[in-house]
């Protein structure tokens, strides 16, 4: 069983020794079987008269039945994807990931070298049989990536920006790197409480966080920073930044917004600080979720879910879905 499996037990099942991943197993695996012995239920009621038809309405029918399936497992597949969102607890999120782990690969996104045209096509026709890539943000085809592991190493620091407004998507973030990491850490927030709001332990300048540094010197801190506009803001942060050395950088972004404004948020940060981490919010309602994988910096996080090829497929596959109900 793996690490998530292990982890992911709460309440009864966790005093039976029944992991979640396990319950989610069976409920999926029973809702698939009777989908599929109703189809196959209304199927006999009308086999009499069925035989009675044209070959054509034969045909057409069994397309309907079909289609009618595959739309019901995708409906399907985007629950479970759903149960990786920000909004759903840890052990029930960590638990879905189970359901989308990829076959291995040495791999890296969009690794031109290691990436073939053939193999970006094979991974897209697993997932979505048409057309249509570019209209999606996908501009280089689909991502083939390896599941992310989140670690750090005690005495590492972390920074999480969001962009100016929405200091709860850097918190979210930070959540979810806390849960997974297996040192211990702390999130802290950093700068003003008006702009950056929360009851986690917070700094407000430089050398707030040095002191902090120095009194827990074993544990990872995790800095949550807002990208804000007001220029004392803005000063603060990049003195904040300018003064400490971070291991990783994370950048939280909004997947619906276009190519150009994802560049800036990843690219324009305090301090001038390089993002080494992407976390994509809001990819399930992007028009363009392919988007966010342009700027050149990892996508790591896809609404607090751990990115990997199967979940790029499930949301390409929706955002596809909703443009031809748009267009049409």
């Amino acid at each position: 069983m793996s690490m998530v499996a292990q982890r992911a037990t709460t309440g009864d099942d966790h005093q039976a020794g029944t992991p979640v991943s396990e319950n989610l197993d069976k409920l999926l695996r029973e809702t698939r079987r009777r989908l599929y012995a109703a189809a196959a239920a209304s199927d006999r009621d009308i086999l009499a008269d069925v035989q009675t038809l044209p070959d054509s309405e034969i045909d057409a029918m069994e397309r309907r039945l079909r289609g009618g399936l595959r739309n019901a497992e995708l409906d399907h597949r985007r629950a479970v994807a759903r149960l990786m969102s920000a909004d759903t607890p840890l052990p029930f999120a960590d638990a879905a990931t189970e359901f989308f782990a990829p076959e291995p690969t040495t791999v890296s996104q969009y690794s031109t070298d290691a990436v073939s045209a053939q193999m970006r096509s094979e991974v897209f026709q697993q997932s979505l049989n048409v057309p249509g890539l570019a209209d999606l943000g996908f501009t280089k085809g689909m991502p083939v990536v390896e599941p992310p592991t989140m670690s750090a190493n005690p005495g590492d620091m972390l920074l999480v920006v969001s962009e100016n407004g929405r200091a709860e998507d850097g918190v979210s973030v930070a959540t979810r790197i806390d849960a997974r990491l297996d040192t211990p850490s702390r999130i802290v927030l950093a700068g003003a409480r008006t702009v950056n709001p929360g009851s986690h332990t917070r700094v407000r300048s430089a050398e707030e966080l040095t002191e902090l540094r120095g009194e827990f010197p074993a544990d990872v801190l995790i800095v949550c920073l807002v990208n804000s506009r007001v220029p004392s803001h803005q000063r603060n942060a990049n003195r904040l930044v300018e003064n400490h050395d971070f291991n990783q950088v994370w950048v939280c972004v909004d997947a619906r917004a276009d190519a150009g404004q994802i560049t800036r948020t990843v690219t324009d940060l305090p301090g001038e600080a390089i993002a080494t981490h992407v976390a994509a919010n809001h990819a399930w309602e992007a028009r363009q979720p392919g988007n966010v994988l342009q700027t050149g910096v990892p996508v790591v996080l896809i609404d607090g879910a751990p990115a990997s090829t199967a979940l790029w497929s499930l949301v390409a596959q929706d955002a596809h879905d909703r443009l031809i109900r748009h267009s049409s």
